[in-house]
């Protein structure tokens, strides 16, 4: 009944403030919505106040006449279906956004036909494959996988030769810390012990961890990113010092037990990363806008927070941020999404996935509800092409089977397992 009244309240002025009832210091009142209300604000209402307070968000869809929606895309058909995960709200003690009640997790398979669920409070669940696509109720039977961790907020999840590691946040004397632990797969309890804990630690929420396998210098190891914070504006400098683990890409090797590598600085939030031999992508949020999809290289500076193509959340009007790289000695990304779409994990499909989508990657966004097939050149330093295909939920990871040709999606807005697939 609590969160009803709230959730009530904040409508209430919202619709006050949407309807140009309130003039007076509006420009302030919008910095103070935007920053404090607005995030907190459930996502049923926020779509309701976008069509209600400016009709740009319907001109879109006129607009974009020529967008394809599924099972339509420019070249093939898809078989797209949502599973419901109910068991992700029996125990949401810690999750993404409370008040907006994100359901965030993360994908890893652990055979063929066995998927583990990992949620953001670190309760992991086990999933037969096989009902997920052949079931035709809605809710679908998880077996629980017993843990000793208890995160502030689980990160990622990678899987390596039997080991599983989870990147998180843990929370002490009200700051945050990053976390990598690792446990050997075990079918019914998981123990995990440190990988990298180092004693920095942050103010502010971190973001980022995604990892990967990586081979540095001949040594086996884990590349992994960092964010700077979660606040839109927060600015620390961090990413730019060389003594902190914060806006960096880290290696630390398997075997041995002496510190990380700084591998790359100057980055605000990588949400994505893939690894292929020497190709590494990374995908990052920029600030209010500015959205990057980054090659890796080692050693090479980034830029935030100094350059940027995106703008700052609250300094309307101002140059916040330099408008190249390159003049300023830093790596021009790859490509910059503008507007931001909120962007998240990156994968590349197999080319028998189906010959129309050859040498193409999936990319996955979280504000813009949306998946995103592109190609590179050879060089991976230009897009050639870019398609749309509108999901309608946020999505947080993508794990693709080649057992069963499908790509799998955390869909967070409403905590779905998508299915997608080429329709035959």
């Amino acid at each position: 009944m609590f969160k009803k009244i709230i959730y009530f309240l904040v409508f209430a002025f919202l619709l006050i403030l949407s309807t140009g009832l309130v003039k007076k210091n509006e420009a302030h009142l919008k910095k103070y919505v935007n920053r404090f209300i607005w995030p907190y604000t459930p996502l049923k209402i926020q779509y309701f106040l976008k069509i209600l307070y400016d009709d740009r968000f319907l001109k879109q869809f006129q607009n974009d006449y020529n967008v394809k929606f599924l099972p339509e895309t420019q070249l093939v058909k898809i078989n797209f279906k949502k599973k419901k995960l109910d068991f992700l709200t029996e125990r949401r003690d810690n999750i993404y956004n409370k008040n907006t009640v994100r359901k965030s997790f993360q994908i890893e398979f652990i055979e063929d036909n066995k998927a583990w669920i990992i949620d953001n409070a670190g309760f992991i669940s086990e999933l037969s494959l096989e009902e997920v696509l052949s079931s035709k109720n809605e809710k679908i039977e998880y077996k629980q996988i017993t843990s000793n961790i208890n995160p502030e907020q689980i990160l990622d999840s990678f899987i390596h030769e039997g080991i599983i590691y989870l990147s998180f946040v843990s929370l002490k004397n009200q700051c945050y810390k990053f976390n990598i632990y690792k446990a050997k797969i075990n079918k019914n309890s998981l123990n995990f012990d440190s990988f990298f804990t180092p004693d920095e630690c942050n103010k502010t929420i971190i973001q980022g961890g995604r990892m990967q396998h990586y081979i540095h210098k001949n040594k086996n190891g884990l590349l992994f990113t960092i964010g700077d914070s979660s606040n839109p504006d927060f600015n620390n400098d961090n990413s730019q010092k060389l003594n902190s683990i914060f806006g960096k890409i880290l290696f630390k090797s398997f075997n041995d037990d002496s510190d990380y590598t700084l591998f790359s600085l100057g980055h605000r939030n990588p949400q994505g990363l893939y690894v292929d031999k020497d190709l590494i992508l990374s995908t990052e949020h920029g600030p209010k806008g500015g959205d990057e999809i980054n090659s890796i290289n080692f050693n090479k500076n980034y830029g935030w927070p100094i350059s940027s193509y995106g703008e700052s959340y609250f300094k309307d009007g101002q140059l916040t941020y330099k408008k190249d790289h390159l003049s300023h000695g830093f790596k021009e990304p790859v490509f910059s999404f503008l507007p931001a779409i909120g962007i998240s994990e990156i994968i590349k499909l197999p080319n028998n996935f189906t010959p129309f989508w050859k040498d193409n990657f999936i990319l996955s966004s979280l504000n813009g509800n949306s998946l995103y097939r592109i190609k590179f050149n050879e060089k991976f330093d230009k897009i050639i092409l870019n398609e749309k295909i509108y999901i309608g939920e946020r999505i947080r990871d993508l794990k693709y089977s080649k057992k069963l040709k499908t790509i799998f999606l955390a869909l967070e807005s409403e905590g779905n397992l998508g299915v997608f697939s080429l329709k035959n």
